[in-house]
């Protein structure tokens, strides 16, 4: 569920190619035969929006056409249709926002987002955008968290970078990662 909701509040935030991470890895986690194609057409979705965002005209609308396929059945009939009207029309994602997506009823959003699943669309996000420091950080957030540390700068941090991607965030996250990884490479070797 929290690789789900991460990418649901992804998408709704319009960070399409790295909602398309959380999903795809949840996607290729199930065993062949027990994949979901609610969360294919997901993928999909996202991958047609981000094409026809950059351009890739032909690519849009071949994954706008399978996507509907697979989400036939899902509670997804907003997304359904916008896609027909991206297949039919490819330029349609320049011009218009898909639908936000509803997870159980509810429209998720990055402020919604609590770890686990915060530090899954982040991570994702920073992936993205190549951004491997901010993924250091949230790999912190997540071991501080699971140290019971669930007030450390890491985590606050992340979660400002998730929900504003401020500069200033970003700043502040890498700064805290490069202060850990400088204490750490301090540490080592003193043992050894």
């Amino acid at each position: 569920m929290d690789h789900l909701r991460a990418g649901a509040a992804l998408f709704n935030a319009g960070h399409y190619l790295a909602a398309h991470e959380p999903w795809e890895h949840r996607w290729l986690e199930a065993p062949a035969g027990e994949r979901d194609d609610c969360l294919q057409g997901l993928v999909q979705a996202t991958a047609a929006t981000h094409k026809s965002r950059t351009g890739n005209w032909s690519g849009a609308v071949g994954l706008a056409e399978s996507a509907v396929e697979y989400l036939e059945g899902c509670d997804h009939d907003e997304l359904r249709a916008w896609l027909r009207g991206l297949a039919a029309d490819p330029e349609l994602g320049e011009r218009e926002r898909p639908p936000r997506l509803r997870i159980d009823g509810e429209t998720v959003t990055t402020a919604d987002l609590q770890f686990p699943a915060a530090g899954i669309a982040a991570e994702a996000l920073a992936e993205t955008r190549g951004d491997e420091l901010v993924e250091q950080g949230v790999g912190y957030a997540e071991a501080d968290i699971a140290d019971g540390n669930e007030t450390s700068p890491f985590v606050t941090l992340t979660l400002d970078y998730l929900r504003g991607g401020s500069p200033t965030a970003r700043k502040r996250l890498v700064q805290h990662v490069e202060r850990r990884q400088a204490r750490e490479a301090d540490v080592d070797g003193l043992f050894e």
